[in-house]
């Protein structure tokens, strides 16, 4: 029988999880870091980018509000930065190289 390990994301940067107002809001923060870290294993730091939704600065064609969210490897170099809107749906873009396992390269989660 082979142990499972389980990895927990650190959070690093200006914003906690505990900087939320809104306690949902953290808690779909966490959960949405978590994921991408089950999804990308090179995924080891999340930097959140603040604590109130806003129309993104870097993807002028999302209408919906977001959340930033910068993904970093061991090194703490980026490996994506994540878009989480405020109904679960989230948007990522790679920085690094996608990899080889992923289906849509990470864009979009609807």
């Amino acid at each position: 029988m082979s142990a499972v390990v389980r990895r927990f994301i650190s959070y690093i940067g200006k914003c906690s999880l505990s900087d939320f107002k809104n306690p949902t809001h953290a808690t779909l923060v966490d959960t949405y870091c978590n994921d991408q870290e089950k999804r990308d294993p090179r995924i080891k730091y999340a930097s959140i980018e603040g604590t109130e939704f806003h129309r993104s600065h870097k993807d002028r064609t999302d209408p919906k509000q977001v959340l930033s969210v910068k993904f970093l490897d061991e090194e703490r170099k980026r490996v994506g930065t994540g878009h989480l809107h405020e109904d679960g749906t989230s948007k990522f873009r790679y920085k690094q190289k996608a990899p080889e396992e992923s289906q849509d390269g990470g864009f979009e989660k609807s």
